[in-house]
């Protein structure tokens, strides 16, 4: 599960007689990643487009317009048709609905355009009502130049110093003034900028006559009688959406399979009489291939794997890259979604999904660690899993899931229901006040609660843990601490094993195996010294100095050990899981304390809860923890992502610049039946 699948390269040669069968068998088995010939072999050219490519093309793209315009996009299918039913409707959907869509979606378009410009032209004539001149005026002369616009002071008497000749009206418009000014076209250039300097806007006036509030009246009504013709219109295409998606998105893979199978050859080198084939292949399913091939051609073909030196040699001379198929169990493939945010594995590096099911889920439980919201997060991903069926949406609901189920499992062990002082104690019980004031004297204190009969359990009966006691935080910073370790151990191992397997073993041994060395004792002798434990302090810090020398030593020589403050500090950025989940907990704690110590008894001024208070008590509770719980989600769900992309990854993932996903030639039916 660490490694991509392992691949083969495989050719495959024949007559071009048995070519269309070949491609059909091909897309079927889905299997073959085909590396797309570019030329430079004798006697080879780049394939033709088979039978109706053509047409099956451009029949795609008049599709891909209706889709648009009805803003169809691909969904969970909801009923699936034989490729007979979609040949059948074929001309009746590119036909009739295609010209009904088109024309219906091209006279919105249009009353949309008409509407702004209208809209443009009333905002243009609002300011004009500001002045009592019909709008006709304001252009066609020849001797006169006109300035229309705003200006932030009085402009009368300057322009009156350079051209006596001329006439300004003004107004008033939303604290604005609007100016008109009618001047000889010779002392133009000498009023505009007498403008310029009273910060003159100018206004463009529509061509329409008569007086702006009557003009802006007739827009508006013009405006309305637009929008009454788009409204049924917008209903049309919504009917038509929903009488025609399924079938539209089924005709869309229809032909979407059919242009892949047709512009197949493309790909392919061919001759006057044969082509050649050449991709890779999961090596464990050469033999179905092989003998899938040779069945459909009866023989006539020739499908040859080639060996491992070859394939390497091939990758080196053309500088491809082998692709890689990442393939992982049911319950961890949802989380292959944040490998891919990041990167596909090169062929030759690790594949983190494993290890992001692994520690992601734990992280985030570590931070929200709350009984009550983790079952409400499940709860309302239940409801989101019913309306959100893509494949995108469902892996991203299953991994919040299972990380809340992790957060359910560490609320048990923080002991909170709705954070501290919520339903804990009443659910479970808690410890007599004198024996917390003990234990606090003592400084034995984690914490109130206990597990019903069995109390409290654990070292020192240190579960559930209150995570806001001095004692919880101490221990919460060790195992923050521990996980970083871990965390990054791990990556650094993995990176030492891929430089090892692209034979960098200077990288391996004086780059990567140092980061580890360092990262584990630093950690251990930073123990140590709590421990007052001193040789192990002198033995770590002995180590601390070996790693050093080994990265002094690598490929970066003496610049290698300017990335120590970067190693220390991914180990403190994994103390985020310990200060964000207090921030969390802090937040429910004042939620209940406001809630339950200050609004209740405020409000009801004696020992007996008023309705009043408990009504008023119980809003402020909910709207508190509605808006933690919403923190709640998106920090854990973060934080911890970061920890993997920059802490854990940078040890070990696409170092080498990321990988090329396998993507076999073939097609997965979702609206079509098998």
């Amino acid at each position: 599960m660490l490694r991509p699948v392992e691949m083969s390269r495989v050719v495959v040669a024949g007559s071009k007689n048995v070519m269309e069968s070949v491609v059909e068998k091909l897309h079927e088995l889905n299997l073959m990643h085909i590396v797309n010939y570019t030329g430079g072999a004798d006697y080879f050219e780049q394939g033709k487009t088979m039978g109706k490519g053509k047409e099956f093309s451009e029949n795609l793209i008049k599709l891909r317009s209706i889709e648009r315009y009805l803003d169809i996009k691909p969904k969970a299918p909801d009923v699936r048709f034989a490729e007979s039913q979609i040949v059948s409707q074929m001309d009746d959907l590119l036909g009739r609905l295609a010209n009904d869509v088109t024309s219906t979606y091209e006279r919105i378009t249009a009353i949309e355009a008409e509407v702004k410009s209208k809209q443009d032209q009333i905002n243009a004539l609002r300011p004009l009502a500001a002045i009592d001149l019909p709008i006709e005026l304001y252009s066609g002369y020849e001797t006169l130049a006109v300035f229309v616009g705003t200006v932030e002071s009085a402009v009368d008497a300057d322009v009156a110093k350079v051209a006596p000749k001329s006439e300004v009206f003004t107004g008033s418009f939303k604290n604005t003034t609007v100016v008109a000014v009618f001047v000889p076209v010779e002392k133009a250039s000498e009023v505009q900028a007498i403008l310029a300097e009273h910060g003159f806007a100018e206004i463009s006036v529509p061509k329409l006559t008569g007086a702006p509030d009557v003009a802006i009246a007739t827009l508006e009504a013009e405006i309305k009688r637009l929008e009454s013709e788009k409204e049924p219109l917008q209903k049309k295409l919504k009917d038509l959406k929903k009488q025609y998606e399924d079938i539209i998105l089924a005709a869309d893979e229809y032909l979407s399979i059919q242009t892949q199978k047709t512009d197949a050859p493309l790909r392919f080198a061919t001759s006057e009489n044969a082509f050649v084939i050449d991709g890779y292949v999961p090596s464990a399913d050469y033999d179905k291939l092989k003998s899938a091939l040779e069945s459909t051609t009866g023989g006539r073909i020739h499908v040859e794997k080639l060996s491992e030196s070859e394939m390497e040699e091939l990758v080196e001379k053309k500088g491809e890259d082998i692709p890689t198929k990442i393939e992982n169990p049911g319950i961890v493939k949802p989380y292959e979604l944040i490998t891919r945010l990041f990167a596909i594995p090169e062929y030759k590096e690790f594949d983190p999904t494993l290890l992001i099911f692994v520690f992601f889920p734990i992280m985030f439980g570590m931070i929200l660690g709350d009984v009550g919201y983790g079952i409400m997060i499940i709860l309302v991903l239940m409801m989101l899993k019913k309306k959100f069926r893509t494949e995108g949406w469902t892996q991203l609901i299953n991994i919040v899931m299972i990380a809340s189920v992790w957060s359910i499992i560490f609320g048990l062990i923080f002991g909170e229901i709705f954070g501290p002082m919520g339903l804990w104690g009443k659910i479970f019980g808690q410890l007599p006040h004198e024996e917390i004031l003990a234990l606090e004297e003592s400084g034995r204190f984690f914490g109130e609660g206990v597990f019903g009969p069995l109390g409290r359990v654990g070292p020192m009966g240190m579960f559930p843990l209150y995570r806001l006691a001095t004692n919880a935080v101490l221990m919460l910073i060790g195992v923050s601490i521990f996980i970083g370790v871990l965390h990054c151990g791990i990556g650094s191992i993995l990176g030492v094993k891929t430089e090892l397997n692209y034979g960098e073993k200077k990288h391996a041994y004086f780059e990567r195996l140092p980061v580890l060395i360092f990262q584990v004792a630093f950690a251990l002798l930073l123990l140590g010294l709590v421990l007052g434990f001193m040789p192990m302090v002198y033995l770590m810090g002995l180590l601390v100095v070996v790693a050093i020398v080994m990265m002094v030593m690598g490929p970066e020589g003496v610049m290698g050990a300017t990335h120590l403050p970067f190693y220390v500090s991914n180990l403190i950025s994994y103390l985020r899981l310990l200060a964000i989940g207090l921030a969390s907990v802090g937040v429910a704690f004042a939620a209940n304390k406001l809630a339950f110590g200050v609004i209740m008894p405020m409000l009801s001024g004696g020992e007996h809860l008023t309705m009043v208070a408990y009504i008023v008590g119980v809003i402020v509770l909910l709207v508190v923890h509605f808006i933690n719980l919403l923190l709640g989600i998106l920090s854990p769900f973060m934080h911890p992502l970061r920890l993997h992309y920059v802490e854990m990854f940078t040890k070990f993932y696409s170092q080498h610049g990321g990988g090329v996903e396998y993507s076999p030639f073939g097609h997965v039916r979702r609206y079509l039946k098998v």
